[in-house]
């Protein structure tokens, strides 16, 4: 799949850091929307973010899902 005349990236998986830096430096836009459990059951690390899922649209943007790494539980 290529978008702006480049192949498409892969976020999936990738901190949220990684993947903005990869999408601004070959000029991709994007927004973000942060999922997070619906109960407060498991511990999560708020300030550490993955990509969880991707959708590039038909302008372009690719619009990323992103969900808090759960802590360990002890």
């Amino acid at each position: 799949m290529r978008q702006n005349g480049e192949t498409a990236v892969d976020t999936v998986g990738r901190p949220l850091q990684e993947a903005k830096t990869l999408l601004e430096s070959r000029g991709f836009q994007y927004s973000v929307r942060i999922t997070c459990p619906s109960r407060p059951t498991f511990k999560v690390e708020r300030e550490c973010l993955y990509v969880v899922r991707q959708h590039v649209a038909a302008d372009g943007v690719y619009h990323l899902v992103v969900a808090a790494k759960m802590g360990k539980e002890v």
